[in-house]
């Protein structure tokens, strides 16, 4: 039906180091807009989902043409997003090796054939662990998927009500996760206070990363703690966003559980693969966990260590690594 179509613009990604990288930002930003014909976000254009798609699509391409022969000092990723599907509309890419480009999907596999190791984008979609990424792709890999699907029971199981990253929608489905292609913190507490939170208690089974990150943020909430300081994991895990945007239509960056980090080492030989190919960060010697340790909870809390390969307790005043995920 006609309606009115709102979308949202910005930078999903950047990399710069040169004091002019502000100025590039806002050059390519001004170019979209003069397109488009707007001067800021959100903006709505009127007509079926799929028309307004294509008419903002066509003129994110002239935005992008009258860019490209531009010679670029960083690299930027700039995507335009419908808000009320979540679909990225458009990817533009401006590269200082001037591999310049525009695309709709950054990946070309559908969502429902995903598997474990598969590469995953900013814009939400995926590629095959297999492909051969193009430098332009690497810059717009946000993680891989660590597991496909969501189990209601069984070792795997995920009972947990999920929200997308803006905090309110509920999420209909939940079609699998992905862990993070670089690390949230090299090392850092899970919460140096000697008290029991309330998280799941399993080292081995169990996805419940995002409720246990949502009960650690509302009992700090309640406490009326700084987050930074009184559960510095979590804080870190959370705080990705700032620095890797998840798609819309996620869950957001949340710490894995116990048992989400037994299957990331159960299946760690493809996950890594897939992340140095996709130029990410590679194992640190321990990373945490959101799940409390069964024995003293009020002190301990799950860890994992590819030293030794298995899940142990940890005293939460301890300082590792911490890796996101997301769910999607």
């Amino acid at each position: 039906p006609v309606t009115e179509v709102t979308y949202t613009y910005g930078f999903s990604n950047m990399s710069a180091s040169h004091p002019d990288f502000l100025e590039e930002m806002s050059k390519i930003e001004k170019g979209f807009q003069a397109a488009l014909g707007i001067t800021g976000k959100p903006f709505t254009k009127k007509g079926t989902i799929e028309e307004c798609d294509k008419q903002v699509y066509e003129a994110c391409r002239k935005a992008f043409d009258s860019l490209k022969g531009e010679a670029w000092q960083g690299d930027y990723t700039f995507q335009v997003t419908n808000v009320g599907t979540g679909k990225v509309v458009c990817t533009a890419i401006f590269s200082a090796d001037d591999e310049n480009l525009t695309i709709s999907t950054i990946g070309n596999k559908a969502m429902e054939d995903a598997d474990t190791g598969d590469f995953y984008f900013s814009d939400g979609s995926f590629a095959d662990k297999s492909t051969e990424l193009a430098s332009w792709q690497k810059a717009a890999c946000i993680g891989v998927v660590l597991k496909k699907g969501r189990d209601d029971s069984g070792d795997w199981a995920d009972n947990g009500n999920y929200t997308l990253k803006d905090g309110t929608t509920l999420m209909p489905e939940v079609h699998g996760y992905v862990l993070a292609l670089r690390d949230a913190n090299e090392r850092c507490q899970w919460g140096s206070y000697e008290i029991e939170v309330g998280c799941d208690k399993n080292n081995n089974s169990g996805f419940n990363g995002y409720s246990n990150t949502q009960t650690i943020i509302a009992f700090n909430k309640d406490k009326n703690w700084n987050l930074p300081d009184a559960f510095p994991a979590v804080y870190y895990a959370t705080n990705h966003e700032t620095v890797c945007p998840a798609p819309s239509k996620t869950s957001g960056w949340f710490l894995p559980s116990g048992g989400q980090c037994q299957y990331w080492l159960n299946k760690r030989d493809v996950i890594l693969t897939s992340i140095l190919n996709a130029g990410g960060d590679g194992w640190k010697d321990e990373y945490w966990s959101s799940s409390e340790y069964g024995r003293t909870p009020e002190s301990r809390a799950y860890f994992f260590d590819w030293i030794f390969g298995g899940m142990y307790g940890g005293f939460k005043r301890s300082k590792f690594a911490v890796r996101a995920c997301l769910a999607f």
